[in-house]
């Protein structure tokens, strides 16, 4: 008799998921820098799924020039998961865009590149 495979939740691990555009974008720049085709888990830092500090700075000027934002490489590594950068990301954009229209953010922050 073959025995059957039963695969419990804590057998497979969880992988967090972009909750919105800017996380999706961020995660999607992780992505490319990283050059994988595998999704970013959201939760995990940039340094443990195979970032360098090469990589860290192309990820900073990418996510500079996509939300015209200064943002330090140090940054990254003070917040190196996609979920903590998009929060600090989304923060700055809310204080460079405070005279814009509601419009004119949801338009600078979900834009394609």
């Amino acid at each position: 008799m073959k025995e059957k495979s039963m695969t419990t939740t804590q057998e497979q691990p969880r992988r967090s998921v972009p909750a919105h555009d800017m996380e999706k974008v961020i995660g999607g720049i992780f992505q490319d820098v990283l050059a994988t085709d595998d999704p970013v888990d959201v939760s995990r830092s940039f340094f443990r799924i195979g970032g360098t500090s090469i990589m860290a700075a192309k990820v900073i000027a990418r996510i500079s020039a996509r939300y015209r934002v200064r943002l330090s490489l140090r940054t990254i590594f003070e917040f190196p998961a996609v979920r903590d950068l998009a929060r600090v990301v989304e923060s700055e954009v809310r204080r460079d865009v405070s005279g814009l229209s509601d419009a004119e953010v949801v338009a600078l922050t979900t834009r394609e590149k």
